[in-house]
């Protein structure tokens, strides 16, 4: 069995990595919200990027949408300052933001729900997201196989697991927001995501970045617990399933 190596980046940001390939998903690694808020203190970062840029490396960089601390310009300037053959991929949102910070769009595939990416060592599909970006979407990476779920940003709506199913029946592994605010479910919610997809290992993200946008993931973890589903808080070292 291939293994799936899963780094947590802070907020809802990953790294994924599995045969010889390297994928991000939704890299917040600057301090800018803080910057442009007028020094919001409760915008500036509680805890340190963890992997430098020049360590990062991907080949490919998804974004779920179109909001700051998930399509974050300095971030996508930072990589492809030190990785300039990366590619990119997201929802249309993000594709014309891409376009108007002076990219080349050829180097950008547009995921919107319902569309797949794919190359011999992986592939993603756009699944459903409710959230205040109306274009937004989570994925489904099968990868090293494996299938994983990232929710990226999402209120709960009874659809959202019917969706997900769709795709690749029970997924292996499950990260999911459970911060409960600016449009994103609580963790009671994400409980529910996990009781009804079923998967092996469940993982709280979405949190512990910022003082007015974070939650206890414990409570979460616990109630999972209880369902019979492996879980542990996001690994900034990295986790291999």
């Amino acid at each position: 069995m291939k293994n799936l190596k899963i780094t947590w980046l802070c907020q809802a940001g990953f790294l994924l990595e599995a045969d010889g390939k390297r994928i991000v998903v939704d890299p917040y690694m600057s301090n800018r919200l803080y910057e442009v808020s007028r020094k919001d203190v409760q915008m500036d970062r509680m805890m340190p990027n963890p992997v430098p840029y020049e360590e990062l490396r991907p080949d490919l960089v998804c974004f779920t949408h179109d909001h700051a601390d998930h399509y974050d310009p300095e971030s996508v300037r930072e990589i492809i300052g030190v990785c300039p053959d990366c590619k990119f991929a997201g929802p249309t949102s993000t594709l014309n933001h891409f376009e108007k910070d002076g990219y080349n769009k050829s180097n950008f595939t547009k995921l919107d729900i319902g569309d797949v990416f794919e190359d011999d060592t992986f592939k993603i599909t756009a699944v459903p997201a409710y959230h205040s970006d109306p274009l937004a979407v989570g994925y489904v990476f099968e990868i090293a196989g494996k299938k994983l779920y990232i929710s990226g940003d999402s209120l709960y709506q009874p659809t959202l697991s019917a969706d997900v199913k769709k795709v690749c029946g029970t997924p292996d592994i499950v990260c999911i927001c459970i911060n409960g605010k600016l449009g994103n479910m609580p963790w009671e919610d994400a409980v529910k995501i996990v009781e009804e997809l079923k998967p092996k290992f469940a993982i709280p993200m979405h949190y512990g970045l910022f003082a007015r946008n974070t939650e206890d993931p414990r409570p979460f973890m616990a109630a999972v617990k209880k369902l019979g589903v492996e879980t542990e808080e996001p690994s900034v070292k990295g986790r291999v399933f």
